[in-house]
């Protein structure tokens, strides 16, 4: 777990090890709340893994006029609006892309250009895990709740009033009194800390230095000095002194460099006794006028300020969030009523009749069971089984999705809640979304919402 936070006995199963704490508003949906912002946080773990992202806190806030979504410290705690001022909830993926707009100020605080390339990056990588429909790690991964339900069923409707900017701004806490800085040394005492860095404090004749002469005798202590500059013995000193002298030079040259770094950034390590933050500005205050205060009960700053709505990549992505509550194209046919173009087959059997249906799924499979319990005294020819008892006795209904053999009366599969045959289930619907396509999941009349993608049912099948 990320900022050397552990957490121990844990009653339940995290669904993001790189955000330790998730808070939604107290209130009477504060359960709903908590599972919104726990499926947020379990669809970013790729991403938060990958990049190196950490959370403290994940909160939800209340609705406002102002932003949707903000971030403290860079990622010390992220606020995001999960409702709007009439109190439907936001769609999902909404809220899941303004979780990487937040994501992206923990690396770059204010909206530069290099902010935008950090956040396009998040927002690609979450429609590729969108595509490979990823939606947690472990018991976070696919499936629907009946609490998911509720945030479906009761989403912001289209043309809903939204917040004036999706970013309500980063902050950061004001620094507190730092070390005084330590005063840069002139040319001559710079001068004098190299020289007794390099050479020691105290001086030292040449020759006298018993183990450097035993490292150019190659180990042997001999105590004479060589009386003959030109023997062998004075010669092979002198090489070897040449040799130790080179090595030496490119150790003083690496130091020389350091030294000028440090001489250039005087140390890095001390700070001013002045508090730098006083010019950035006053105390930053919240929506409701108060101020706001850090964990230790400072003031914070004010960053960078809310988007900028003449940017062309806060254009895009408004655009694109706006795009996320829209509702499927509807239309309609004359005599058949409000159809979603795609779905005219399915809606072809609402017309038939379910009184005639009812013999063979009620009566056939019960009546032969009845002759059978009483077995005749004399020998009988073969009882006479009408056309649909024999194929419903003889074989299973086999789920078309999850292929599991249900009974021969069932018309919806035990496992998956598929309507596998719509003649027996009037108003059963398909899910349009993309999810969805290309599959023969079907949903019964009274589902609200999807059984494979939690979408919730249409406008226009829901009022049929």
């Amino acid at each position: 777990m990320p900022l050397g936070i552990q957490r121990l006995n844990a009653k339940k199963s995290q669904p993001n090890d790189r955000i330790i704490f998730i808070k939604p508003l107290p209130g009477p949906h504060e359960s709903i709340a908590q599972d919104f912002l726990e499926r947020i946080a379990a669809q970013c773990v790729p991403i938060m893994r990958q990049h190196h992202l950490s959370v403290t806190s994940l909160e939800e806030f209340s609705p406002n006029r102002e932003f949707v979504g903000r971030n403290f410290n860079a990622g010390e705690v992220i606020q995001l609006v999960l409702k709007t001022r009439s109190g439907a909830w936001l769609p999902f993926n909404y809220v899941q892309m303004v979780m990487m707009h937040e994501l992206a100020h923990n690396k770059q605080m204010n909206h530069s250009k290099v902010f935008w390339q950090v956040r396009n990056q998040f927002a690609d990588e979450l429609r590729v895990l969108w595509q490979r429909k990823f939606t947690g790690e472990g018991l976070w991964g696919r499936g629907a709740l009946l609490s998911t339900g509720e945030w479906e069923v009761n989403m912001a409707e289209d043309g809903e009033e939204l917040p004036e900017y999706l970013c309500g701004g980063t902050y950061r806490s004001r620094g507190g009194r730092k070390r005084k800085a330590r005063e840069k040394a002139n040319w001559k005492e710079q001068k004098e800390r190299r020289i007794l860095k390099k050479f020691g404090a105290n001086g030292q004749q040449l020759g006298e230095d018993e183990e450097r002469k035993r490292e150019l005798e190659k180990g042997k202590k001999v105590k004479g000095k060589p009386r003959v500059a030109g023997s062998s013995r004075g010669r092979g000193l002198r090489a070897a002194a040449a040799l130790a002298r080179f090595d030496q030079a490119r150790k003083e040259e690496e130091v020389k460099k350091e030294e000028e770094v440090e001489a250039d950034s005087g140390s890095g390590s001390e700070y001013e006794e002045e508090d730098a933050s006083l010019s950035l500005g006053p105390d930053a205050v919240d929506v409701d006028g108060n101020k706001l205060l850090d964990g230790k009960g400072q003031g914070m700053v004010k960053v960078c300020e809310d988007g900028n709505p003449d940017d062309q990549d806060a254009q895009d992505e408004l655009r694109e969030l706006q795009s996320f509550g829209r509702r499927p194209a509807v239309k309609k046919e004359s005599g058949t009523g409000p159809l979603i173009s795609g779905a005219s087959k399915p809606t072809e059997t609402k017309q038939d009749n379910p009184a005639e249906r009812k013999p063979p799924t009620l009566k056939g499979p019960i009546e032969p069971p009845r002759t059978q319990l009483q077995p005749p005294k004399t020998k009988l020819p073969a009882p006479k089984t009408t056309p649909f008892s024999a194929p419903t006795l003889s074989k299973t209904n086999t789920c078309p999705t999850c292929s599991f053999d249900n009974e021969p009366i069932s018309a919806i599969c035990t496992v998956c809640s598929n309507v596998f045959n719509p003649a027996q289930v009037p108003n059963s619907w398909a899910c349009t979304s993309w999810t969805c396509s290309g599959t023969k999941y079907r949903n019964a009349g009274d589902a609200g919402v999807c059984g494979v993608c939690g979408t919730r049912k249409p406008q226009a099948i829901a009022l049929d």
